[in-house]
């Protein structure tokens, strides 16, 4: 189960507490660094032992990046204005991994966290640090690469929870796909998932878009009673919020129910329609596109702009 700080993810709120927290480290900007000239020469000295002891011999760029391709690609460029779908490890210098979208790799260094929604990662180029754009654009789609990026194209004299001030960082990445309209994008993510709806298995399951709102609405079990909840009714909902790729983000189920009123503006407008087409003790599986969710900007490190969310609700309750 995934709750942060037992807010619901459902919840606006979510937004204006969660999307100034530190997210994985790919994701933030950086400064450049006019600090002590000590700590950029230890930086320096420990950057070339590092290169000694792995044997590369790659010059850096201009820039003072050192750009290895361990696999060339055949795809598009991407270009600052994309947006990029990735896979990568991290590491410093001392090759201590801080960072990484494997899951399995995450757990056995110990630096799991439920904070992460672990596999592919969608983002735009424009969040990255100057030392992740310029590699990125070194790349074409499909291509690997090796990035070891000095501390003045990343954090600089600035430190995270992971990361020391001045520390140069070592990329191990994937381009998987380059993006140049996120919404066409989006548009794709969700025809390909009603898609799965065509296949026999699914045949009985109805779906329904709701045309005032864009949600699209499958009932799994109808419930009891013929009202379904008004404004100002409090309604009990246990829910599992999912990717269109099927990955959780969060869940309430086995737990206490998320209880709010309809109409008060506590939950995303895609949530609450769905809810509101329930009856008591109904069930039922809800595909949100992002204008009904978290729209352009997203949600903190769990879930990018432009993500379309499926939602599995229970209507426990209606008071």
């Amino acid at each position: 189960m995934l709750i942060l700080n037992n807010i619901p993810v459902a919840m606006k709120s979510f937004i204006a507490r969660f999307v100034l927290l530190p997210v994985s480290v790919i994701f933030l900007l950086s400064c450049n660094d006019d600090s002590s000239e000590l700590h950029k020469e230890k930086e320096m000295r420990l950057l070339r032992q590092y290169l000694d002891s792995k044997n590369i011999e790659t010059e850096p760029l201009s820039s003072g990046l050192y750009f290895i391709s361990t696999g060339e690609g055949a795809g598009a460029v991407p270009q600052k204005d994309d947006w990029v779908v990735v896979r990568y490890t991290a590491r410093l210098i001392n090759d201590r991994i801080f960072d990484t979208t494997d899951e399995s790799l995450a757990v056995k260094n110990n630096i799991y966290s439920t904070s992460v929604l672990y596999g592919d990662r969608r983002i735009e180029m424009k969040s990255l640090f100057r030392g992740a754009q310029e590699g990125l654009q070194l790349m074409k789609e499909g291509g690997t690469a090796k990035w070891i990026i000095p501390s003045h194209l990343a954090y600089g004299n600035k430190s995270t929870a992971t990361i020391p001030a001045y520390s140069t960082l070592i990329y191990d990445i994937e381009l998987v796909r380059v993006i140049k309209d996120p919404e066409a994008y989006e548009q794709q993510l969700i025809n390909d998932y009603l898609a799965l709806y065509n296949h026999a298995d699914s045949a009985h399951l109805v779906i329904e878009k709701i045309e005032s709102s864009g949600i699209y609405y499958i009932e799994l079990f109808e419930g009891a009673g013929e009202t379904h909840p008004e404004d100002s009714d409090k309604v009990h909902v246990y829910y599992t919020g999912s990717l269109t790729d099927g990955r959780v983000f969060e869940s309430n189920v086995g737990g206490t129910p998320y209880i709010f009123a309809i109409g008060s503006g506590s939950s995303v407008t895609g949530f609450e329609e769905g809810v509101k087409l329930m009856k008591s003790q109904g069930r039922a599986r809800v595909l949100l596109p992002s204008s009904t969710a978290y729209g352009p900007a997203g949600s903190g490190s769990l879930i990018a702009g432009y993500t379309p969310l499926v939602f599995e609700l229970h209507l426990a309750k209606i008071e």
